[in-house]
């Protein structure tokens, strides 16, 4: 029973391994769908649960730019116009090539 105990351990151990190196190196439109997915089931379930707050924020990160913790790191509306000011333009022949020496 042990062997099986320790195997079922090591089976959940690397799914969710595999699954957040999914969703940490996938696409930016799985996430979405993967939080979209988890407030849905986060919303049929019992009251009891209260999941509540956890549908809300997943809800909230799902539609967002933003990583879904402070909403800071989203784009403003002057970035997605283009007025911002805050990138550096460098001329390309200003830029020389290291040397090793």
């Amino acid at each position: 029973m042990s062997r099986l105990l320790d195997a079922a351990l090591v089976a959940i151990v690397l799914a969710a391994s595999v699954g957040y190196a999914l969703y940490s190196l996938g696409p930016k439109t799985l996430r979405r769908w993967l939080r979209t997915t988890l407030a849905d089931l986060a919303a049929r379930a019992p009251a009891a649960l209260h999941l509540g707050g956890i549908e809300r924020r997943l809800r909230e990160a799902a539609g967002a730019g933003a990583c879904g913790g402070c909403d800071s790191c989203a784009p403003s509306a002057e970035d997605a116009r283009g007025g911002a000011g805050k990138e550096i333009r460098v001329p390309a022949a200003s830029i020389g090539k290291r040397r090793i020496t």
